[in-house]
């Protein structure tokens, strides 16, 4: 059965970063991000999920390069950096939401199962070796051991 994501734009945190204004066209009709990736001819919830795991330089470049492609009034082209700083702060930056976003985008990402057995498997060994041993301890006396002790 497909998965029906008809909610998940709304709720991809996304928003307010693609539909903010990146300008002003030379006919007066104001453009937003999500038109100036869409002229462009590129996907704006993937294209800004990329953008959203990307250092804020990286960012900036990105957009500034969008943006001056755009038939803009001569003070928003001469300010497409400027502008561009100003909307990449409406991105989210931090891994888990990128991850998050991005999967809702359609970019894929997957943890190898391999690397889910070690962390497993560390974390079971975590669990289980502080209640067998601990630092300074010595091992339980047996009956071998304590006749060794005495002598015997």
């Amino acid at each position: 059965m497909p998965q029906n994501d008809a909610f998940a734009l709304k709720n991809s945190g996304l928003n307010a970063f693609l539909l903010a204004e990146a300008g002003t066209e030379q006919n007066g009709s104001s453009l937003t991000v999500l038109s100036v990736l869409g002229r462009l001819g590129k996907d704006p919830w993937p294209q800004a999920a990329e953008w959203a795991k990307m250092p804020s330089a990286a960012k900036i470049d990105g957009l500034t390069h969008c943006i001056a492609q755009m038939p803009l009034s001569p003070g928003d082209l001469a300010d497409a950096r400027v502008t561009a700083g100003r909307l990449v702060m409406l991105l989210p930056y931090l891994a888990g939401t990128a991850t998050r976003i991005a999967r809702r985008a359609g970019v894929e990402f997957r943890i190898p199962n391999w690397l889910l057995t070690v962390i497993f498997g560390l974390i079971l060994a975590a669990a289980i070796a502080p209640s067998t041993w601990a630092p300074g301890s010595t091992a339980p006396a047996t009956p071998a051991t304590q006749s060794i002790e005495r002598g015997q």
